[in-house]
């Protein structure tokens, strides 16, 4: 047995060894990111979007400056908002990220192409046309990833006037470190439209399990083209940050 154990501990060492020793090989140069980031530059469209895979990539925001870039983790739920095309900028050694962009209905718009150690492939979205009613021009940390979406006060209501669609999305989270907060009361996002009630969505304090960014998906009720929607988010505890974005689909 002791044999057995010595030989076990051997040949782990081995494979820690060789896992160092091959690792910058695995790694991007600055020169694969220089080139990936020129090829985006010549490419990029209004409409493109660079998502990272996996998530732990951020170096790609030092050079990557043609588009925006996000780190989804859930690529098969995440909400790309009025883009229509995503380039994947991966590392295949450490994930490969077809299976959920397939299962989410997106399709590659052309072969992946090599970088170095790092690979760049474009996907159609193929995202139905949406109705923001939210302002998304600033990016806030949620749950610790960047997302695009309007601050709003605990406490407040506001009222918009929007397409109807066929259906109604709203995500919201609490800014930063303050979703940890032991104790914290949980924050209530309630939506209306010309009077009825859509939906509830309850924001708990966050376990660091992805769940921080909260998620309501209801659909619109026979009506109007047009309505007016009302958002009341409440809390016994406004003191924290919030983000919230919602918009209709068709």
């Amino acid at each position: 047995m002791r044999r057995v154990a010595f030989a076990l501990l051997l040949a782990c060492g081995a494979g820690s060894l060789l896992f160092d020793l091959t690792l910058s090989s695995r790694l991007p140069r600055e020169s694969d990111w220089a080139e990936l980031a020129g090829a985006l530059r010549s490419e990029a469209r209004p409409g493109d979007l660079a998502q990272l895979w996996p998530v732990w990539a951020e170096e790609a925001r030092l050079h990557i400056d043609s588009m925006p870039v996000l780190a989804e983790e859930d690529l098969v739920h995440a909400d790309y908002l009025g883009f229509k095309r995503l380039w994947v900028v991966s590392l295949p050694h450490f994930g490969n990220p077809e299976k959920g962009l397939q299962e989410r209905g997106a399709t590659p718009a052309a072969p992946a192409r090599r970088f170095g150690a790092l690979q760049l492939q474009a996907w159609d979205l193929h995202a139905p046309e949406i109705s923001p009613l939210t302002t998304q021009d600033a990016e806030h940390e949620v749950d610790y990833v960047a997302r695009r979406c309007a601050q709003v006060r605990i406490g407040s209501h506001f009222v918009v006037r929007g397409p109807a669609g066929s259906a109604l999305h709203v995500r919201a989270g609490v800014i930063g470190e303050r979703a940890y907060d032991a104790g914290k009361p949980a924050v209530t996002v309630q939506v209306f439209a010309e009077g009825l009630r859509l939906g509830t969505l309850d924001i708990p304090r966050t376990a660091r399990d992805g769940t921080g960014w909260r998620r309501l998906d209801v659909p619109m009720p026979a009506g109007a083209a047009e309505r007016q929607f009302i958002f009341t988010i409440d809390s016994s505890d406004a003191l924290r940050p919030f983000c919230l974005t919602a918009w209709t689909s068709k």
